[in-house]
């Protein structure tokens, strides 16, 4: 039998804050050393907050594919929904 691969971490908004609240900070003061809004940076924990996930990112030190996959590509490229939710229904 071969060797079992650990899988891979599955991000989302409550492995996210429980990290950075893990680090020693919240995301309130997480936004305040940035410069930010709090809502700015909580904002990306639910929706697409550019400089929100930007933040997060880097605090984390973690790349935005891996947090936001949905949201970026491999590349630090903007994954932009090509229709809205209502254009489609």
């Amino acid at each position: 039998m071969g060797l079992k691969q650990k899988p891979t971490e599955q991000w989302d908004r409550y492995s996210i804050e429980a990290e950075i609240k893990r680090r020693g900070k919240s995301v309130t003061q997480l936004a305040k050393d940035y410069g930010m809004s709090d809502r700015t940076v909580r904002n990306a924990l639910y929706h697409p907050s550019k400089q929100g996930e930007i933040i997060i990112s880097k605090f984390l030190g973690e790349p935005l594919h891996e947090l936001f996959p949905e949201r970026w590509t491999v590349d630090n490229k903007r994954i932009y929904p090509r229709y809205s939710n209502k254009e489609c229904a």
